[in-house]
């Protein structure tokens, strides 16, 4: 869905309070999700899935995930925080 300069969404004043609150606290929760998930895109290629079927997507998601969490943990034993 791609928003044109011409939609109502674009053009709505500030959110109220209770909005902005509740993105605060849920950005907290979010940053490291989606650093995680900035990283398994941008450094391992996993932008778009690369086979037919729910197994060997499910697979290769797994791998990718295991090589960030050991390159991460690799960092953290290191004394340095890596996230790509």
């Amino acid at each position: 869905m791609r928003l044109e300069a011409s939609d109502p969404i674009l053009h709505q004043s500030e959110l109220p309070h209770w909005q902005r609150r509740r993105n605060g606290l849920l950005s907290k929760v979010r940053a490291p999700v989606e650093q995680a998930l900035g990283t398994l895109k941008r450094s391992y290629g996993y932008w778009q899935v690369r086979y037919m079927g729910l197994m060997r997507n499910e697979a290769e998601a797994l791998f990718k995930a295991l090589a960030y969490n050991l390159r991460r943990a690799d960092g953290l034993r290191e004394g340095c925080v890596t996230h790509g």
